[in-house]
């Protein structure tokens, strides 16, 4: 396994190790739900998903190649690869964070574990590909 690659599954084994940490720490006091979900519950609900799918979205924005601006020369596909993939694996340990502080305001159980199940899954599901030519395509 060559370095990018065995960097980036260090970085989600550290991530996944973080979620655990999340959750340990979620467990370890007792924190009453309010009943109800609040306008409080319902923005951080709403930020915990906005960083489940922004590491999808900002990943594929990264990948792709200005066209109409000047590359840079330390900006190669296969720098933007691996911070796609790095944005990535942090937006979904940021899911598991949100849940976090979720639980730490009272949020109710059920979502708070819905938070943690989803950023343990994409950190699960999270497959780096292929790395790209390191090659830089002149712009046009």
């Amino acid at each position: 396994m060559n370095t990018p690659m065995r960097h980036l599954r260090l970085m989600q084994v550290g991530c996944i190790l973080l979620v655990l940490a999340c959750i340990w720490v979620s467990r370890l006091g007792k924190h009453e739900s309010q009943g109800g979900i609040t306008a409080v519950h319902w923005v951080v609900t709403g930020a915990a998903l906005w960083s489940a799918v922004s590491g999808f979205t900002l990943q594929r924005k990264l990948s792709r190649t200005p066209k109409s601006q000047r590359v840079s020369n330390t900006s190669t596909p296969a720098s933007r690869w691996k911070a796609g993939h790095v944005l990535r694996l942090a937006s979904a340990a940021a899911v598991a964070m949100w849940a976090l502080y979720l639980s730490e305001l009272g949020g109710p159980p059920v979502l708070v574990n819905a938070l943690f199940a989803i950023g343990v899954v994409l950190l699960l599901i999270w497959k780096p590909g292929a790395i790209p030519a390191s090659t830089q395509t002149q712009p046009h």
